[in-house]
């Protein structure tokens, strides 16, 4: 049985997010490019956090984070 490895499965053009980009802005993001999770980035591109529509759907039901 062959095990798939995680570069066999990622993505290669990576889609992500400015730590400033609006709420709305980052729901169209993800929908745009028909992806369920987005690295955010600080100013020089640097990877700082990881949002996902589930963070989203949190924060819009005004539960709180885990």
């Amino acid at each position: 049985m062959h095990h798939r490895t995680v570069g066999e499965l990622m993505t290669r053009s990576v889609v992500r997010a400015p730590r400033d980009m609006p709420f709305k802005e980052l729901a169209g993001l993800l929908t745009e490019h028909d992806v369920t999770a987005v690295p955010v980035v600080d100013g020089s591109g640097h990877p700082v956090g990881v949002v996902s529509e589930a963070d989203l759907l949190r924060k819009s039901s005004g539960q709180a984070d885990p």
